[in-house]
């Protein structure tokens, strides 16, 4: 029997030392005191123009796919939001604020948008191949009324 994939894409090798040590810029995110939680830290990629972490790309392998599997309002004015790469398996947990939040809110918005165009698209484009196919054999009597 032959493997479905000809080679192991990224996501699938398990041997890939995930070290999240120096591969990408950094900043290290801590919540301030008056907020009253204990600090926590994530390593995560700045986005140049606003010094604020890029929640979308991990700090890892540079994916774009990086979600939230879970996310608490802490005080006022920030996030405890905790994050997975799906390409790499890293994960992380930081304290984020109500922007960069809201910015990452945004980039998940266009992506499902991404997602569900090409899902139309693609859904449209095999069910055409099924109607031409079914057409096709209508046509050449390959399906007659005993077939139902």
């Amino acid at each position: 029997m032959q493997p479905l994939k000809s080679r192991p894409v990224e996501a699938d090798d398990r041997t890939v030392d995930v070290n999240h040590d120096n591969q990408h810029p950094t900043q290290d995110m801590k919540l301030p005191g008056p907020l009253g939680v204990e600090s926590s830290t994530l390593q995560h990629t700045k986005r140049s123009e606003t010094g604020d972490p890029e929640l979308c790309r991990c700090g890892t392998c540079g994916s774009m796919l990086v979600q939230p599997t879970d996310w608490a309002l802490i005080g006022r004015t920030h996030w405890r939001v905790t994050l997975r790469c799906p390409n790499c398996e890293w994960s992380g947990t930081g304290v984020f604020a109500q922007e960069a939040v809201d910015r990452f809110d945004r980039d998940l918005d266009r992506g499902m948008r991404k997602l569900q165009s090409t899902l139309t698209r693609v859904s449209r484009a095999c069910m055409e191949a099924e109607i031409e196919c079914f057409a096709k054999a209508l046509e050449t009597e390959l399906i007659v009324p005993f077939d139902f």
